[in-house]
């Protein structure tokens, strides 16, 4: 993974991303940075990549919380969405994998799902570090073959799961049953918090 490189801009990145031409030009370079790594090459769809951008700018505004301080969350929530909204369209398709290529990784065992979970981890890194001086890191379920399986296997059926395999990836605590609701995570989080309360008084 890249260290989140993205192209200039001189608005704040969480501005710059809801912007097709800015987001079209760094899916582009993150793609040529995995391709450098692992050299396969991809073909890019630019129409399926305008149409997952739609989408998922679509969903961000009509979650999008008034309480300032549930912002982090839902940063981290639509850079899921984000993941989704590209796995459901797919606009990529990756070309022959090089001769070595160790299928043991996620990077050739899924080569599209790995180059669009990359760009998405490397957007939430930098927006987070961006607009709340933090940083993150990823789990090591990220470079286990075992939950790629389960995530691309779980991915093709339903492709709103992608929500959940990014908090995962991240540290969060996944909502499988509905990840696609803000409003539910929210509770579930509120809930979580009145029971460690109670369990520490």
């Amino acid at each position: 993974m890249s260290d989140h490189h993205f192209p200039q801009t001189t608005e704040p990145l969480r501005v710059a991303i809801r912007r097709l031409r800015w987001f079209r030009t760094a899916f582009a370079q993150q793609l040529a940075e995995v391709t450098a790594e692992t050299g396969v090459r991809f073909t890019l769809d630019d129409r399926k990549l305008a149409a997952a951008f739609v989408q998922w700018l679509r969903h961000v505004e009509a979650q999008k919380p008034g309480d300032r301080t549930q912002r982090r969350a839902y940063f981290d929530f639509a850079s899921g969405l984000m993941l989704r909204d590209l796995l459901r369209d797919l606009p990529i398709t990756a070309g022959p994998l090089p001769l070595d290529a160790d299928l043991s990784r996620a990077e050739y065992y899924w080569p599209e799902g790995f180059a669009c979970t990359v760009f998405c981890l490397n957007m939430h890194a930098a927006v987070v570090e961006q607009e709340f001086d933090a940083s993150t890191t990823t789990t090591p379920k990220f470079f286990d073959i075992r939950h790629w399986w389960s995530f691309r296997e779980n991915v093709t059926e339903d492709a709103n799961t992608a929500i959940g395999f990014f908090d995962v990836f991240v540290g969060l605590e996944p909502e499988w049953q509905i990840p696609d609701s803000f409003r539910l995570r929210l509770d579930r989080a509120l809930i979580a918090k009145k029971n460690a309360e109670r369990l520490s008084a």
